[in-house]
């Protein structure tokens, strides 16, 4: 008899977005656009967010974008996001993208950054997440770089 239990994903784990990068997502050096990068790496953000808060998710604000190295129209790209940072009614998960060239087997860091995303209900109003437990030595390094982000972030706001 098969078995039909839902399977219970470790709400942790990265999320994990590989797209190859067509002509349509590229500017006329080849490259892609960074909003379409930004566009993935938000998505991977909502992934990982929804998964690990098992609620909706909709993204406040991102930081830190770098973009290290360009990603090529015929370049795999891939997104691996994880939740780093959680609040009172918000997380954040840091995205990393690679770029890989699939006929030189090459793969290159190619951007990162932090994108802050916050539960909703069903009337659009915050709810709570549940709280990530930093483990390891650099899950607890990540998790005060983050603090550190948000504080930044807050006296921006009210200077």
């Amino acid at each position: 008899m098969p078995n039909h239990n839902p399977i219970t994903p470790d709400r942790s784990a990265p999320i994990r977005i590989v797209e190859t990068v067509f002509p349509g997502a590229t500017n006329h050096y080849g490259t892609m656009f960074g909003g379409k990068v930004l566009e993935l790496m938000d998505r991977a953000a909502f992934l990982a967010a929804s998964r690990f808060a098992q609620q909706a998710m909709v993204t406040a604000s991102t930081e830190r974008i770098d973009f290290h190295h360009p990603i090529k129209h015929g370049h795999m790209v891939e997104a691996i996001a994880h939740v780093v940072h959680t609040g009172r009614t918000s997380l954040t998960v840091r995205v990393s993208l690679y770029a890989e060239d699939p006929l030189r087997a090459t793969r290159e860091h190619a951007t990162d950054g932090y994108f802050h995303m916050v539960a909703v209900d069903a009337d659009g109003k915050p709810t709570s997440v549940p709280t990530l437990v930093a483990e390891t030595p650099e899950a607890k390094a990540e998790w005060e770089f983050v603090a550190h982000l948000k504080a930044s972030r807050l006296r921006r706001a009210h200077a």
